[in-house]
């Protein structure tokens, strides 16, 4: 999935559409036969900007982002390629319901690179329009009640056609909903929101399954999505998880710890896991309950590690575990501390299996997050010096280059970082931190 947008100003589905013709090009130098049958799938979800609201320039603004992104696209063309194997998917969502002048001063609009020219209001942001745009139908601005329903129109009529694979919306509020039901006969099939409004607004939640639903207040808000024909998508998690990184330091480290957990080696485990970053632990959780993510990272680092190969590879987190996630991104999301409630009982608090422990003896729920940041050019290993016996034990899988590993250690710890060939790269001495963590480089 290509996540994308449309504005005057910005050369992005250029880009995206160059990109795409490269892919294209190697595709089809590719080896596999035509003759095989096979088609890969790619999806491509564009956005109606606040700008385009209203008919005629909805019709407009889809048209444009296809011609950008797929050159020689036309409205009765279908969204396959000339290729044989190449099946292009195309989304659409209106991102705004209208043009708010509070836009224009937010941080997000200002740094953003989608918009090379600023302006200061809805108004001076019509003016600087294009003529073909100014032409092709009346200014959203006129009537900002009804612009972006006349949009819907129009993204309904080329779903209808088989322009467009699905339909939908971005950051509509219950009242909106309210609305778009009230005319729609089709979807919407997207919900584009944030963290905040997927775990906090239940009322907009309500609204996007009200027509299906039997019960507006169910216990499992996700769940009650997937089951009426909505997917969500949720734009932020990454950098809301990165938020309370400062602002609740106790639920993030919790967030690490889980991700730490799964870093350290079972015999019994086959997977390359080496420990997952507290963003990865919730972009996976997520996904695991039938969320769609974006993790927004200009990092080819940052875009391995939460690529969806990774994020499907992911064991699935427990009833448990998916409970403390939840809690610690409520208590980040409300800017508090976390407490995990204990619900083990009587029986299972006096059980040894059920507690799990690292080399050293001590419980994995506490200790320290270590991250050990991997610079050389060769896959690391993390070693514990036992410190009784002076035995090295392995806690970590290799560490690839330019990746980072984590693990749950205790302070005092004596670690080593070894080569694939056996070699000790360096040494490195825990020493515990105001919440928690500690981090290690390997140069």
């Amino acid at each position: 999935l290509v996540d994308t947008s449309h504005t005057d100003s910005s050369g992005l589905e250029v880009l995206v559409g160059r990109s795409l013709s490269r892919l294209l090009s190697s595709e089809g130098k590719g080896k596999s036969s035509p003759s095989s049958g096979t088609r890969d799938e790619y999806h491509l979800l564009i956005k109606i900007h606040h700008t385009h609201l209203g008919y005629e320039r909805t019709m407009l603004s889809v048209q444009n982002s296809l011609s950008d992104i797929l050159p020689g696209f036309s409205s009765n063309s279908g969204t396959s390629s000339s290729s044989s194997k190449i099946d292009f998917r195309v989304h659409a969502v209106i991102q705004y319901p209208r043009c708010y002048d509070s836009f224009f001063m937010s941080e997000t609009y200002k740094k953003s690179p989608n918009f090379p020219v600023k302006h200061s209001s809805c108004q001076e942001e019509e003016y600087a329009l294009d003529a073909a745009t100014r032409i092709a139908g009346p200014s959203p601005l006129i009537d900002t009640e009804n612009a972006w329903r006349r949009s819907w129109r129009a993204l309904e009529e080329l779903y209808h056609h088989g322009t467009l694979e699905s339909i939908g919306v971005s950051n509509f509020g219950p009242f909106d909903m309210k609305g778009l039901y009230e005319i729609s006969t089709e979807g919407p099939h997207i919900y584009q929101g944030s963290l905040r409004t997927l775990l906090l607004e239940e009322v907009v939640i309500e609204e996007l399954i009200r027509p299906n639903a039997t019960l507006l207040l169910e216990e499992d808000m996700i769940g009650e999505l997937i089951r009426h024909g909505v997917h969500y998508q949720c734009t932020d998690a990454a950098s809301a998880v990165l938020a309370g990184k400062y602002k609740s330091p106790e639920a993030y480290a919790t967030l690490e710890r889980m991700g730490a957990k799964h870093g350290s080696v079972d015999e019994d485990d086959i997977s390359d896991a080496y420990g997952y970053s507290a963003v990865q632990v919730v972009l996976g959780w997520l996904v695991q309950r039938g969320v769609g993510v974006f993790p927004g990272t200009t990092s080819t680092a940052h875009l391995a590690e939460n690529s969806p190969m990774t994020l499907a590879s992911m064991p699935k987190f427990s009833p448990r575990e998916s409970l403390d996630i939840e809690t610690s991104l409520l208590a980040i999301l409300n800017g508090e501390g976390t407490f995990i409630e204990e619900t083990r009982t009587e029986e299972e608090d006096i059980t040894p299996e059920n507690v799990e422990l690292t080399p050293n003896g001590s419980q994995l729920d506490g200790g320290i997050v270590a991250t050990f940041f991997n610079t050389l050019q060769r896959n690391i290993r993390i070693f514990q010096v036992h410190p009784e016996t002076g035995r090295q034990i392995q806690l970590s899988r290799g560490i690839p280059p330019g990746r980072s590993g984590r693990l749950i250690v205790e302070s005092a710890d004596v670690l080593i970082a070894y080569d694939g060939h056996g070699v000790a790269v360096k040494k490195f001495l825990v020493e515990e931190d105001t919440y928690g963590r500690v981090d290690f480089i390997c140069e």
